[in-house]
């Protein structure tokens, strides 16, 4: 089953129609962890590469809303894939993931674009052994990805910390996979003229430019075979030379920012993290939705002189682990609208986050991803994390999300919590 939204036609098919007027488109397991269509803009110079779902022509006075979620941290420990193995009795695939996410896939389909953050690469097996690997060198089953688009999400970031965990054949195999499915894959650049090629998702006239930085583990960079362009977030040179470009073709601009390591398993924001946000907010990002510290962090808007503001969302957690303790089972799905209205700049309207939470057995089996609202105690009091922290409960779940999201960002059950 393919995602929702369909690649468009690459840009030579786009060129023709548009020459001849034929047609119009219409479109290990981490308890051990510490843890197509491209045109080329002939006015910038930069190319951007296009997905999103071809609609016709909106009258120039309609106003147009489209819904966006984003999914934190996808882990592919060993415990996750093999449970995903026990499932696949009644699927095609070899590992079948999607039954995990059941109580949210709702949330993904219905959503007009969805995004993900892949925190584990998918190259073909034989560059890890001949198997695939939890932590701490991570290479899950490309069926995983599968799953993703299965379930319906548009974009899969996957620049991060464990990109270079088997090397430039690592990097440059999920590249390759993620070529072959109907999404667009930020973050995985072949070389430089890859990662200036500005990822454009364009859909109902919206061009939105999605740009990806990450913290690199460069000690993992096992032989130089090949030039993968990697995304570093310590470069704020390509950081703002993605954004410049990104404004000459892009209506508005959304950074995936996977935090460096000195904050993992930290609630509080580090001072790298608040100058580097204000560094994309005052260069005119619209959107950041931030990764790595594996717990949920601070969401905010940042106002700027101009009267314009920055959604930012420094940590959305994890979506799926097996990490230990239960901080790191709660994480959540940040909502949004885009509207556009005529004659007007698009803008970013009415943020939540959804809290969500990884629950597994006392096997570490078992997984499914709920949204916290729909957990209880009974379920808590059996959370395999109990294991390692034993002071875990469905209160402190709750806790972990009110004590660092404000509520203005909250779905109702949460404000008399």
């Amino acid at each position: 089953m393919f995602s929702k939204k369909i690649i468009k036609t690459v840009a030579l098919v786009m060129a023709m129609l548009t020459v001849f007027s034929l047609v119009s488109c219409t479109q290990g397991d981490i308890s051990d962890h510490p843890d197509t269509s491209g045109q080329a803009d002939t006015t910038s110079g930069v190319a951007d590469t296009t997905a999103g779902e071809e609609t016709t022509a909106e009258p120039a006075d309609k106003t147009v809303k489209l819904t966006f979620i984003a999914a934190g941290d996808n882990i592919g420990h060993e415990n996750v894939y093999t449970d995903a193995l026990n499932r696949a009795t009644e699927t095609s695939l070899e590992y079948n993931f999607v039954p995990m996410y059941n109580d949210i896939a709702p949330l993904i389909g219905n959503a007009d674009i969805a995004f993900i953050n892949q925190e584990t690469m998918m190259a073909d097996k034989s560059v890890s052994g001949g198997r695939y690997t939890g932590y701490p060198d991570f290479n899950s089953p490309q069926d995983m990805g599968r799953s993703l688009v299965e379930l319906g999400f548009d974009i899969v970031n996957i620049a991060s910390n464990h990109m270079l965990d088997y090397g430039n054949a690592g990097l440059e195999g999920t590249i390759d996979f993620f070529d072959t499915q109907p999404v667009m894959q930020i973050g995985g650049y072949r070389d430089r003229e890859d990662f200036e090629n500005i990822r454009i998702y364009e859909q109902d006239g919206i061009k939105i430019a999605m740009l990806s930085f990450g913290f690199i583990n460069y000690s993992k960079l096992q032989y130089r075979e090949s030039e993968p362009y990697i995304p570093d977030i310590n470069n704020e040179e390509d950081i703002l030379f993605q954004i410049n470009a990104a404004k000459e073709v892009a209506d508005l601009i959304f950074v995936s920012m996977h935090w460096d390591e000195t904050n993992e398993g930290s609630f509080t924001v580090s001072s790298k993290q608040r100058r580097l946000a204000q560094l994309l907010a005052d260069n005119g990002v619209d959107v950041v939705i931030g990764h790595h510290p594996h717990v949920l962090q601070e969401m905010k808007w940042v106002e700027r002189d101009d009267g314009s503001r920055m959604l930012l969302i420094y940590s959305l957690g994890n979506l799926i682990s097996t990490m230990q303790y239960g901080k790191f089972m709660v994480g959540g799905l940040a909502t949004f609208n885009i509207i556009k209205e005529a004659g007007e700049e698009p803008y970013i309207d009415s943020p939540k986050l959804i809290p969500t939470i990884t629950h597994y057995n006392m096997s570490r089996r078992g997984l499914q991803v709920y949204q916290l609202e729909n957990y209880d105690e009974n379920l808590a009091a059996a959370h395999g994390c109990l294991e390692y922290d034993p002071g875990f409960t469905y209160e402190r779940a709750i806790g972990y999300v009110t004590d660092n999201v404000s509520k203005e960002f909250l779905p109702e059950f949460y404000q008399d919590k």
